[in-house]
This record gives structure tokens, C-alpha cells and sequence, in this order.
């Protein structure tokens, strides 16, 4: 029996990654302001909303308890445990616009994005980087939403694997300081020329959530 097949209308798939500080949430903020023709997948974590953040708009907000129960559920995609918290991307907030024929992109963490990119080639990478480390802890510690010693795990995490990740990546863009329109622009022209591209490698098919290692 042949493998099974997508749809020639089944969507892609567009991961957008990058260490903290380097700009990902705010770039991808431009892009669903201007209505970008894409679906926004939603993830989950394990921490309190901050100001102003919404629960199922900007993530879904669970406890340890109900994560746990939701990926022995079979609920999640990809899970990754980053800075001191479980995050998780619910499979039904891929699969289902992708069979519908829409593209989806999807922000999660370099450990997450490395997951996906190795279980499944045909994922479209993109790696937002700052300018530099520096940079980057700059910006950490001026946004002051984590505490110092989230940060320096956050700083850690940076030198230790996320950097490394750009040279996995499809696509690399440097967000400088001060650019924000132009590397959205940026990363809506890795997406319509992707688009373009005559062998379009569609995943929805393959798609299976993660469980628990026994």
C-alpha cells in the first residue's frame, strides 16, 4: 500500500524561532496585524498570563497538572521543557488548517522548532536572530517581564543551543534594532516565495502527536 499522501490543497507549515530577545513574538505581532494571510497557531506553557495577554488568543495558559494530562491525551504536536516551564504546541491548532488548505505558522522555541524540523523535512524554518548576544540580553532585561534569574537561564540557553540553530534553519533574518517593518517584510517574502516554489512539500498528513516516554 502506498504512504499516504496530503491533498494538493493541504497547507504548509512555517516555523518561526529564535532565542529570547531576538524579536520572534513582536515580528510575527506585525504580520497578524496586517491580516497576513496565514493561520497563527496557538501554543500552550505553563505560567501565569502577563498584562495584557489573553488565554487560547496569545497561548493557552495551563498548569503542570493539566499539561501532563493533555499530552498523555495525545493533545500536543511537539512539547519542550525551556527555562523552567513546559510549552507545547496543540496538534489540532496545526492539522486542521492544514488539511483545510491553509498555511499556518507557528512560533515556538529553538528546542521545539529543532523537533519538528527533524520529525518532519518538509517544515519551512525561519530564525529570526538579533543582531548580536548582546543585543539580545539587552533587550531581556529592558522588557523586564522575567525574573533575573530567568533571564540568565534565558541568557544560557542562547550560547548553549539556540544560536547554533541557524545554520539548521531554511531561512535566517537578522532583526536589528529599530527594523521591525522591514524584517516582517522580510519574513512575508520567505513566505510567498516559498509559495511559489513548484515542489511544495505539504506535512499534514504525517502529522502525530507526541506522548509521554514510558
Amino acid at each position: 500500500m502506498p504512504p499516504a499522501t496530503d491533498s494538493p490543497r493541504s497547507g504548509l507549515l512555517f516555523l518561526v524561532t529564535a532565542p529570547s530577545g531576538a524579536g520572534k513574538d513582536s515580528v510575527i505581532g506585525v504580520l497578524r496585524d496586517r491580516g497576513a494571510d496565514l493561520s497563527f497557531a496557538i501554543t500552550a506553557l505553563t505560567r501565569e498570563p502577563r498584562e495584557g495577554e489573553r488565554d487560547g488568543i496569545d497561548h493557552f495558559f495551563l498548569s503542570d497538572a493539566e499539561f501532563e494530562q493533555r499530552l498523555v491525551n495525545g493533545w500536543f504536536l511537539e512539547t519542550a521543557s525551556v527555562y523552567g516551564r513546559r510549552y507545547g504546541t496543540p496538534i489540532h491548532q496545526v492539522r486542521v488548517p492544514l488539511l483545510a488548505g491553509q498555511d499556518v505558522m507557528l512560533r515556538l522555541d529553538v528546542q521545539g522548532a529543532r523537533e519538528l524540523k527533524q520529525r518532519y523535512p518538509g517544515v519551512i524554518a525561519i530564525f529570526v536572530e538579533p543582531p548580536s548576544p548582546e543585543e539580545a540580553e539587552r533587550r531581556m532585561r529592558s522588557r523586564a517581564t522575567e525574573s533575573p534569574q530567568e533571564i540568565e537561564r534565558r541568557i544560557a540557553a542562547m550560547h548553549e543551543y539556540e544560536l547554533s540553530f541557524a545554520q539548521e534553519a531554511d531561512f535566517r533574518v537578522v532583526n536589528a534594532t529599530g527594523d521591525l517593518e522591514r524584517v516582517a517584510n522580510r519574513v512575508w517574502e520567505i513566505v510567498t516565495s516559498v509559495r511559489r516554489t513548484p515542489k511544495r512539500t505539504a506535512v499534514a498528513a504525517d502529522l502525530t502527536p507526541v506522548l509521554p516516554v514510558e
